[in-house]
């Protein structure tokens, strides 16, 4: 009897003192806790075609702050490569630039044209700031980086994601 009641005990024990809890975190990023919601943040898009694009999936932010200056277009560039080191599952995660004004982007659209670009209505929405955010299939901001993150720590936790997700 003694033999079948403390497994049961210690169960019990374990799961409401939350002993089996980790203390650590292998995300390189911050993650946002609660997350924020995608539809609290109003983007305008150069057509409507974009927009039913990029529903459904993995999204990456690029909330530049303003006009695109050359660390923003290296911050692009590492992102497409980013982009392309997921082989794959590239085509899961769909990149977002965010800028103040798409009129004078034709450049960035030469240069990126499988990366989706965006008009920022209320830059205050995202509330980290510039940097890289990370908005999964159901529509919640999870993760935020920094522009220094940019490369290998977002492509370690995407790919992470990535493989443990059955959605988007």
């Amino acid at each position: 009897m003694l033999v079948t009641l403390v497994p049961l005990v210690l169960a019990f024990v374990m799961y409401f003192q939350q002993l089996w809890l980790p203390t650590s975190t292998t995300n390189e990023g911050r993650l946002l806790l609660p997350p924020e919601e995608m539809l609290d943040v109003k983007l305008s898009f150069q057509d409507a075609a974009q927009q039913e694009a990029v529903d459904k999936q993995w999204r990456l932010l690029i909330h530049t702050g303003g006009d695109c200056d050359p660390s923003c277009l290296n911050n692009l560039h590492m992102i497409r490569q980013l982009h392309i080191a997921l082989g794959k599952e590239a085509y899961r995660v769909t990149r977002i630039a965010l800028l103040d004004d798409l009129a004078d982007q034709k450049q960035l659209f030469d240069d990126y044209p499988h990366m989706v670009i965006a008009r920022l209505i209320d830059p205050s929405m995202l509330t980290q700031g510039k940097g890289v955010y990370l908005v999964d299939p159901l529509d919640n901001i999870m993760m935020y980086y920094t522009f220094d993150q940019v490369g290998k720590p977002i492509l370690k936790d995407v790919k992470k994601l990535l493989k443990n997700s059955n959605i988007g």
